[in-house]
């Protein structure tokens, strides 16, 4: 049999539930201020193109400045990398870090740096069509 009392009970126990919510939700919003952790941050333009894209996968880091093309076609970009080679995998990467320039996809400039088997980190230098 039901008393008086369960019903206000009951709604006191979503109150306090709300509350813990409520300040749960503060808290991440707070924390915004010092540190917003992600995989991937996308800066869109006006025309909501990405034009500055930071992302992790797997052991590589990348940060792309992006410069659509008119066409809707692959455009202009920079390419800032890092590979930790922390993860075992199929394909062996690093450690390396690097710049590229690229166009219509495909890479025009490249600058690297790995460590060889001595320890001593070396550049390597690409060039397409020179």
């Amino acid at each position: 049999m039901a008393t008086d009392s369960e019903p206000g009970l009951e709604r006191s126990n979503r109150l306090e539930m709300l509350e813990e919510t409520v300040s749960a939700l503060g808290r991440a919003i707070r924390g915004f201020a010092e540190e917003i952790r992600t995989r991937q941050l996308v800066v869109v333009d006006d025309d909501d193109r990405p034009r500055i894209v930071g992302e992790v996968f797997a052991d590589v880091a990348e940060l792309r400045l992006e410069l659509p093309s008119a066409a809707g076609e692959p455009g202009a970009e920079l390419l800032l990398f890092a590979v930790s080679s922390a993860r075992p995998g199929p394909l062996e990467l690093g450690p390396a870090i690097g710049l590229q320039l690229r166009a219509q996809g495909q890479a025009v400039f490249e600058l690297d740096a790995w460590p060889g088997s001595d320890g001593t980190w070396r550049p390597h230098l690409h060039m397409s069509g020179a």
